[in-house]
């Protein structure tokens, strides 16, 4: 008989980590215990199936907890005022000459002329001094405004000079240091808006600032008028809230065209189609999961992970509950438009003999902008009212429908959170059953492993009796048989002799 001697190891900390097998026996009793083993952790690899399972659904409730989450974002900007604030259009035919803005102006026209832009006064450093040859204070004033004081120390360099003009609090002109010159720039325009340079010592005179660029006003005509002045190149006496910048001066009239306040159509529209693209993200996942189907016959985890929200009543209840909100008619509107798909936004039904296109049945919206745009311009307090209103139940706007569904789900006591709790109580569950057949698994295996061992040692005794006694037995059989061999030998000499 051939023996089989096996070793392994094993995590179980009741078990040395290396152990001999089948010594005495011949037999492969590591893979008799791991066989049996097997058997015996079969309960327990079915909870850490089922806890990946909980696992995997609980995932997958908190993504669609999360798009609801970005879904009721977006829903915010159909109800905010922002969004359907009116406009006013106000434009220039020549931008590069005249530009226009303002709120609350006449709706109008009117034609600008500028023969004449406003600009500031520059005083420029006539000398060649190069430091201030003792401590002075300059005194600098723009027009009739205050004036303000800069001191100087001995020997500052112009560069100096400039950074303290530049630094003092008030200061309306920036001083700057050009060819080795001091150069005093104004921000004030105007032509009555000159520069005013004087000190206590000899330092203004020693710098010789002269004149080099001129204060002027702007000068313009309004629809063929007379010529007027500004000291600013920013007009606001045209009209009423108008505001008008003049960049530059015209060869023929600039025409400001103001139109009567409207809705903000880009912006209705921006924030209707980011609604449309979240919406339609949401109802894609939640359809996605309801319709993943179950692995027949599951190997791996992620046979056992699919369709774990295959026909979901919560899931169906969401989608069910977003379609409803979307297609329900709303009673406070005119006859005409009644529904969302009446302005653009519907679940594009298909037409024809067109194959039907899995987002219509998915219920995806689509946006008819063109559709969209007539409405808002035949009856822009309908559509408002349709998408914002906050009202009771049968005066809703689809965005407070909308809120009230998403908010069912993933409010404080919403219906997902809920699940998602649920789950994380029974994933608990599952990893302390799992644990505890840890415990169970490992007493058994330590008894498997010293029942063999018991096998294994009487065997051994057994085996080391036998060859005692075989040896005994062996020993007397040679004892008998030398006892015959003498007596023969003493037999055979008493003859002869």
């Amino acid at each position: 008989m051939t023996s089989t001697v096996s070793t392994t190891t094993t995590n179980n900390p009741l078990i040395p980590q290396f152990n001999i097998g089948g010594l005495a026996s011949g037999l492969d009793t590591n893979s008799i215990i791991q066989a049996e083993m097997a058997v015996a952790q079969v309960p327990q690899q079915q909870i850490i199936n089922q806890e990946t399972l909980e696992q995997t659904r609980q995932t997958d409730l908190q993504a669609i907890q999360a798009q609801l989450t970005v879904l009721s974002g977006s829903i915010a900007t159909l109800i905010s005022p922002s969004t359907w604030t009116t406009q006013q259009q106000i434009s220039s035919s020549d931008p590069t000459r005249i530009t226009a803005s303002g709120t609350g102006v006449p709706p109008g026209g009117f034609a600008l002329t500028v023969s004449q832009l406003a600009r500031a006064a520059q005083l420029t450093q006539s000398t060649g001094l190069q430091s201030a040859s003792a401590a002075d204070t300059l005194t600098i004033q723009i027009g009739s405004g205050s004036a303000y004081n800069v001191a100087i120390a001995s020997g500052d360099s112009l560069a100096t000079i400039a950074t303290k003009i530049n630094t003092q609090t008030g200061t309306k002109l920036f001083a700057s240091v050009v060819s080795n010159q001091l150069v005093l720039s104004s921000q004030v325009t105007g032509s009555a808006n000159t520069i005013s340079v004087s000190s206590a010592g000899t330092l203004a005179s020693d710098l010789g600032l002269t004149q080099t660029v001129s204060p002027q006003d702007a000068k313009y005509t309004v629809d063929g008028g007379s010529t007027q002045t500004s000291a600013s190149n920013v007009l606001t006496n045209v009209a009423s809230g108008l505001s008008l910048t003049l960049l530059g001066t015209t060869s023929s009239p600039v025409s400001v065209t103001v139109n009567t306040p409207g809705p903000n159509t880009s912006a209705i529209e921006s924030a209707i189609q980011s609604f449309v693209a979240t919406y339609n993200q949401t109802v894609d996942l939640i359809n996605g999961k309801l319709t993943e189907k179950k692995v027949v016959n599951p190997q791996t985890d992620a046979d056992r992970a699919a369709g774990d929200l295959e026909d979901d009543p919560t899931l169906e209840s969401i989608v069910s509950q977003l379609r409803e909100a979307v297609t329900n008619m709303f009673a406070n509107a005119p006859s005409s438009m009644s529904t969302l798909a009446s302005v653009g936004l519907s679940t594009g039904a298909p037409v024809g003999t067109g194959t039907v296109s899995q987002a219509s049945l998915n219920g995806d919206l689509t946006l008819d902008t063109t559709a969209l745009e007539s409405a808002l311009n035949t009856n822009f307090t309908a559509v408002k009212t349709m998408f914002s209103n906050v009202g009771t139940a049968s005066t809703q706007g689809l965005a407070q429908r909308l809120n009230g569904v998403v908010g069912e789900f993933i409010g404080t006591n919403g219906m997902i959170n809920s699940r998602i709790a649920s789950e994380t109580t029974l994933i608990n569950q599952l990893a302390s059953e799992k644990a505890e057949w840890d415990v169970r698994l490992n007493q058994y295996e330590a008894a498997l492993r010293q029942k063999y061992t018991d096998m294994e040692t009487a065997m051994q005794q057994a085996q080391a009796q036998g060859q005692w006694l075989n040896g005994q037995i062996s020993g007397i059989s040679s004892s008998s048989s030398s006892s015959s061999s003498s007596k023969s030998s003493s037999s055979s000499s008493s003859s002869s002799s």
